[in-house]
């Protein structure tokens, strides 16, 4: 039988700094897991510049990078059920969210497509320009069009991901509820709409330093705002929402799937009583 979450939320005993702190705290209390995600960050930066070029097999490289990515997109929502966890006191080992990586890979992949698209077709758009491929990236529309582009996409998506990981494996109904919670909480979650991770860490890649050692610097301060970033919307997303099993929606099954619309006066705070349970608790059972 589910409980509610959390215990002693409220939208006027819990607000943005709150929260924050409680983000903060929670990866003070298990570093494994801001370490894992600057890992899979800068591990295709550091595949290519240790790649000779002429001396070392593209295909091994490019199946590495492969690899991070995908498994990338997984981590992202295990990143959320991280923060789950701490926020109603649970304790969730290293082991247990890298588990949890292949359920959340196939929907952020499907939510990000799009996104990917749009930056591809943005590109191209450079080269039937005149645009030399060198140069795109330091021509003055490409980095215009890439704030303007990664700003609103972020703005756009600030509950989307957790609805996501916490709600629906569905795309589409994630986008539903993350867009018709910004409409529905305004001007509650407008510091939370505006702490822009996504679009810190692209703005990075748009402006690259010559410099490795000040690179690795800012990739490790962007990574550790972005994770607090990432807490402290959850921590919103939950107190309003709520989240469908002690794992998230990582094991949702179709039957319990959300409409496309979810009113906010229907919070889904209890985990069903034929959800998955977690490994730790199958272990307490048995």
């Amino acid at each position: 039988m589910g409980r509610p979450f959390p215990p002693e939320s409220s939208p006027s005993r819990v607000g943005f700094v709150a929260d924050v702190a409680s983000a903060a705290k929670a990866l003070l209390s298990q570093p494994s897991v801001p370490l894992v995600s600057l890992a899979v960050w800068l591990l295709p930066s550091v595949i290519i510049a240790s790649t000779v070029p002429g001396h070392r097999s593209v295909g091994p490289v490019l199946a590495i990078m492969l690899a991070t990515t995908v498994f990338q997109l997984g981590w992202y929502g295990a990143e959320r059920v991280f923060f789950q966890r701490k926020l109603e006191g649970q304790p969730v080992a290293l082991r247990h969210l890298v588990g949890l990586v292949r359920p959340f890979i196939g929907r952020f992949f499907v939510l990000g497509l799009p996104f990917a698209i749009m930056l591809i077709v943005v590109f191209f758009g450079g080269l039937l320009s005149g645009h030399r491929p060198r140069d795109i990236r330091t021509s003055v529309w490409f980095s215009v069009s890439m704030v303007v582009f990664s700003v609103a996409m972020d703005f756009a998506l600030t509950f989307v991901t957790p609805a996501l990981a916490y709600t629906t494996r569905s795309a589409l109904r994630a986008l539903g509820i993350g867009l018709a919670m910004i409409r529905q909480t305004w001007p509650r979650s407008g510091l939370y709409v505006l702490c822009p991770p996504l679009a810190l860490n692209l703005l990075h890649l748009i402006y690259p330093v010559s410099s490795p050692t000040v690179g690795l610097a800012i990739s490790c301060v962007l990574v550790v705002l972005s994770l607090l970033a990432k807490g402290t919307i959850a921590a919103f997303y939950l107190r309003e929402r709520g989240t469908y099993s002690d794992d998230g929606a990582a094991y949702i099954t179709r039957q319990h799937e959300p409409p496309g619309y979810v009113a906010l006066t229907t919070p889904i705070r209890h985990r069903p009583s034929n959800a998955r349970p977690s490994r730790r608790s199958r272990a307490r059972r048995s």
